[in-house]
């Protein structure tokens, strides 16, 4: 790849943030969820709530030991997100399993491999955190969300027949996993 090619191709930076003190990264970020949240492309509304309310709960994640947020940027701007709740450490019968809370990408970043580079390195941090299996619950309107945890190997393993109301209407929950346990027998 030549100079001129490479510097046409988006930038792709994904991290792990631990504060929001820049205002630019916070409007940034609500943005990229109401985006997808429009889309169709979430795990936790199916309406954008007013823009103060994105704010505060992501303020909020920050202050919870337990949460982890990871960004996605293209070209500079937060266009994916990724929030992670890992078990508490009073709980030694559950510090198997973390769980995906949110996974949002903005359609204007979709097909740039923003989406499989947030999902690694999230997945790889909290192997490396010592949690071997990765849980997520998505409702059955989220088929494309569905389909992309399907193509990086999470294993449909049940449907909840009531898990949420949507529009008023009765909506399946899709329980997925992902584990990094080495299973194969010595």
């Amino acid at each position: 790849m030549d100079h001129f090619t490479s510097s046409l191709l988006p930038k792709i930076q994904i991290e792990q943030i631990a504060s929001l003190e820049n205002e630019d990264d916070l409007h940034s970020l609500s943005e990229a969820l109401e985006a997808s949240i429009i889309a169709g492309y979430h795990c936790k509304w199916t309406k954008p709530p007013p823009r103060h309310l994105v704010e505060n709960y992501f303020k909020s994640v920050l202050l919870v030991s337990e949460k982890l947020l990871f960004t996605a940027r293209l070209d500079g701007n937060i266009t994916g997100i990724c929030e992670v709740t890992t078990p508490p450490k009073q709980k030694d019968s559950s510090l198997i399993a973390a769980t995906i809370d949110i996974f949002a990408v903005a359609p204007y970043a979709s097909n740039t491999g923003v989406e499989e580079r947030l999902l690694s390195k999230m997945e790889h941090t909290v192997s490396q955190l010592g949690f071997p299996i990765i849980n997520v619950i998505i409702d059955e309107t989220q088929k494309k969300l569905f389909q992309f945890y399907l193509q990086n190997e999470y294993q449909h393993w049940a449907t909840h027949p009531y898990y949420q109301k949507i529009d008023g209407q009765i909506v399946k929950g899709l329980l997925l996993y992902k584990s990094f346990l080495n299973t194969s027998s010595s």
